[in-house]
């Protein structure tokens, strides 16, 4: 091409042709450089936004009824007449508010305690009550690496002493619509506080007597040792003294963040940075388990929009760990004070805080549908029933004035002699077995039950696909305590659990031919069965009266994943596929990730397979202990030589299949 007569235009097109089908010699190509295949990644490519985000500030909220909150954590508020109350909504997320990102622990972004301070207090002062009386912080606030949560303030009417009871929530924004509420704070607002001091003796900086501390290694110990990771927004503590039992810190705002001051009452990050003066105060047990602040008593706010504190701590002799807080500007006047806060120690699962929707896990949920119209129930009138368990379904039907045809089996249903004899249009197929009155009492005795009814489903289901006069009918397979709809549900009758199973893999080849019906009792089957039938669902659930049908739906996991489990490094770790790059990949995680001291790499070629020395010379390089097996994993005699073929000193632990 003119203008592109170089190497690297010959090299573009030589890939261009390879691309192409073209043979290409790339030995000779790269000859006498120090080029060599590597692998490629086995998975997505990482992608980045680059959009503009939107502001958090919120837009006009008249039109929906609001007033606007005007503070950067929350949207907007609305009084509740009905308690003389209020309500106050907001939305965090680590995009329209990522100083948040910089307040970690282990890895999980949380929501300062020092911000449900400033909530409190600023819901408090769109009320009259100035003051926070106290404010106990139950379940810490998780933010999750992507997506958003809605956050709600209340605020309740006022009682005989004019005090109001302040409640903080949050959920996933992208949950579902009945995602329940999680509450991580309660509190107390009143009218009236203390003055404001007129003398805080701040004044002098910095405080006579007062011994300088060294601060230098305070945020890189806090991560090393507490699992509290503080990012350059929280990194806000500048200077510290102590005086006997008192501790004095200067803390100020970066650069990039004063310009918001204005708009908080007190900045959660300089509340927050005034506890970083005391070293032990948050701490980690090894356990996973962190002090956080747990309960703030007395507090009082005298200004807004600090930029700059001046603080002093005071340890309580009766309470290690609780401090009160003396907070002023810089020069000496006050501008907030705490009675007592208290720390209290959180373990890792409530340190996930909330939960929220896995983006590709799901679960099988039972929710309520509407009942069909009359006009597509069945005639209660006259019912057909096949099968040897039609006895107690007969009765609890007859009993409600309807007449039964009862036939043995499918085969006396559908004798070859009748041929010309017209299908019902419904067909009741009972599976009420003995497991579900509790006479299956072995487990010996449950497998055979299960094995005869499962069986008995097969026949007639391969039977009622095989005759064409079945082809516009519909066979309803009746069950009682067969699956959990309901809540804490437990399944009484595990072998038409069984026949389920079966007839929903029948449903999936064959729609439309097959109904399961599921009852809590036998009382008014007439009327369940013809309201279950008359919905359309292929699988219905009768609880309580009312219908309730399977649907996918995501399953809610925490906010922030819990700490990681480690494998136990005393055992085995058997990994299938290991000549594969996404089996290497594994090897080399649960070996240097997780600690695993053993592994036991099972592939076709076994050490024989391209690149297998060099995995285990690197695996063993690091400490690992590394067994080849060839095998096929699908050869349950081999796999079993496997099996057996582990020490016992290194006991399988985990398989990666």
């Amino acid at each position: 091409r003119r203008d592109e007569g170089g190497l690297d235009r010959f090299a573009t097109s030589l890939a261009e042709a390879y691309v192409g089908g073209a043979s290409v010699d790339w030995p000779g190509v790269f000859a006498d450089t120090t080029a060599r295949r590597v692998d490629l990644p086995t998975y997505a490519f990482q992608h980045q936004r680059y959009w503009v985000e939107p502001s958090a500030v919120a837009g006009d909220v008249s039109s929906a009824g609001l007033v606007s909150a005007d503070h950067p954590l929350l949207g907007a508020a609305v009084a509740l007449p009905e308690s003389g109350g209020h309500l106050f909504t907001g939305r965090l997320s680590l995009r329209s508010h990522p100083w948040l990102a910089d307040h970690t622990i282990h890895g999980t972004a949380l929501l300062p305690g020092s911000a449900l301070v400033e909530l409190a207090l600023r819901a408090g002062d769109a009320v009259g009550c100035g003051h926070l009386g106290e404010l106990t912080q139950e379940t810490p606030l998780a933010l999750p690496e992507s997506g958003a949560v809605q956050l709600q303030v209340t605020v309740g009417g006022t009682d005989d002493s004019g005090r109001r009871a302040v409640n903080l929530y949050s959920r996933f924004e992208d949950g579902p619509a009945d995602l329940p509420w999680t509450h991580h704070a309660t509190g107390v607002l009143i009218t009236e506080g203390p003055t404001v001091p007129m003398e805080t003796g701040l004044g002098q900086w910095p405080p006579a007597d007062a011994e300088p501390i060294d601060i230098a290694a305070r945020y890189p110990s806090a991560a090393a040792l507490g699992g509290v990771e503080y990012g350059p927004a929280f990194q806000a503590l500048r200077q510290a003294w102590r005086r006997g039992e008192e501790i004095f810190a200067e803390v100020a705002l970066a650069e990039d963040m004063r310009s918001d001051a204005g708009r908080f009452g007190l900045h959660p990050v300089l509340l927050d940075a005034a506890l970083h003066a005391v070293a032990d105060l948050t701490a980690d047990d090894g356990g996973g388990r962190v002090r956080l602040p747990y309960r703030w008593t007395g507090m009082s706010l005298y200004a807004t929009g600090a930029t700059t504190l001046r603080v002093r701590l005071a340890t309580e002799p009766d309470r290690p760990d609780g401090v009160s807080i003396l907070l002023a500007d810089e020069a000496g006047h006050a501008v907030a004070d705490v009675a007592a806060m208290v720390t209290r120690t959180f373990t890792a699962e409530q340190l996930t805080g909330g939960r929220m929707p896995h983006e590709s896990l799901f679960r099988v949920e039972w929710m309520s549908v509407p009942a069909g119209s009359s006009r597509t129930e069945p005639d209660r009138s006259r019912w057909t029933v096949v099968g040897p368990d039609g006895a107690e379904l007969h009765t609890a039907l007859e009993s409600g004035g309807s007449r039964i045809d009862e036939y043995d089996d499918m085969g006396a249903l559908l004798r070859s002699d009748a041929s010309a004899t017209a299908v019902p249009d419904l067909v009741l197929l009972p599976f009420l077995t003995a497991s579900a009155t509790d006479t299956v009492e072995a487990e010996g005795d449950l497998v055979f039950v299960a094995h005869q009814a499962t069986h008995r489903a097969l026949d007639a289901l391969q039977a009622w696909l095989a005759d064409e006069r079945c082809a516009d009918a519909r066979l309803v397979v009746v069950t009682r305590g067969a699956v959990a709809a309901v809540p804490d549900e437990d399944v009484p009758d595990a072998a038409a659990a069984t026949v389920w199973g079966l007839v929903r893999s029948a449903q999936a080849e064959h729609p439309d031919r097959f109904v399961l019906v599921d009852l809590e009792s036998l009382e008014w089957a007439a009327e369940a069965i013809g309201a279950a039938v008359a919905t359309g669902e292929p699988q219905i659930a009768v609880r309580g009266g009312g219908l309730s049908a399977p649907r996918l739906t995501r399953a809610l996991v925490p906010v922030a994943s819990q700490r990681e489990v480690v494998w136990e490094p005393d055992g085995s770790v058997l990994i299938t596929g290991a000549s594969g790059v996404l089996g290497g990949l594994v090897a080399r995680h649960v070996v240097a990730r997780h600690g695993v001291r053993s592994v036991v790499l099972v592939s076709r070629r076994g050490r024989d397979a391209a690149g297998a020395v060099e995995l285990e010379a690197e695996l063993t390089e690091i400490g690992a202990h590394v067994v080849f097996e060839a095998c096929d994993v699908a050869d349950r005699e081999a796999l079993a030589g496997v099996l057996a073929r582990i020490p016992v000193d290194r006991p399988l632990r985990g398989v990666v299949h």
